[in-house]
């Protein structure tokens, strides 16, 4: 049995990662607060604690059957609030903290407290952004969690190097695609984010690319077999 696991599946790049690994014959399950297919688990990573009691019962469900692939996909994220981060609500900033940050590192530690003794290959795949390279003002939050997520990956994979039955790891950084967060983005003030135009321009000029178009590329960086801890752009397969 061929298994993936994705945080944020429901829709955008999440939805278009589960229907193609559907089409390959993939066993899914779709962690999140709104997905409503039979795939589906309800979970909130904002609510770390409660979150790790839902991941450790359904990853040790998932663990007890014979799996000969394992993908764990830790794709969900919020990039709002976006502007100072001194001006926004304690439970607005905390909340982006524990999605972005502390939720994924409570999903990747369920992941490999269930899967790490799988003779198996085991990969987790970490969507990154843009933002985990560049300073982009008004987007604190997001930039700071999304460069301690990848540079958690990293060494994760230096962790695993010795391990019997090692589970690998990837950064992607998926380039500008045609979601939900995009739109969002171009909802907000200039005072809050002052690249607000380029994010408009953007769309206007047609910059973003479909889920679909970015989920095969990711699907065609794993099948290179990267190096666990590499980091991928997907803008070098499209």
């Amino acid at each position: 049995m061929k298994r993936m696991i994705i945080s944020g599946g429901s829709r955008g790049l999440g939805a278009a990662l589960v229907g193609e690994y559907r089409q390959m014959g993939y066993e899914i399950t779709e962690l999140s607060r709104s997905g409503r297919s039979g795939d589906s688990v309800k979970v909130d990573l904002a609510q770390p604690k409660a979150a790790q009691q839902v991941l450790d019962d359904e990853f040790g469900r998932i663990a007890a059957d014979h799996c000969d692939h394992i993908l764990l996909f830790n794709n969900a994220g919020d990039v709002m609030p976006v502007g100072q981060v001194a001006d926004k609500a304690f439970d607005a900033v905390h909340g982006n903290v524990n999605v972005n940050f502390v939720g994924a590192i409570v999903l990747v530690r369920a992941f490999m407290l269930a899967f790490q003794s799988k003779d198996c290959p085991k990969t987790i795949v970490n969507i990154s952004s843009g933002a985990a390279l560049s300073a982009m003002e008004g987007w604190s939050l997001y930039c700071a969690a999304k460069a301690g997520i990848e540079h958690f990956i990293r060494t994760i994979a230096l962790e695993q190097t010795n391990d019997p039955f090692p589970v690998n790891t990837v950064n992607i950084s998926p380039g500008l695609i045609d979601t939900e967060m995009q739109a969002s983005i171009r909802s907000v003030a200039q005072t809050d984010f002052p690249r607000v135009d380029d994010f408009v321009g953007f769309k206007t000029d047609g910059a973003l690319r479909s889920p679909m178009l970015v989920a095969r590329a990711v699907m065609a960086i794993l099948a290179s077999d990267p190096a666990s801890g590499s980091r991928h752009e997907v803008a070098d397969y499209v």
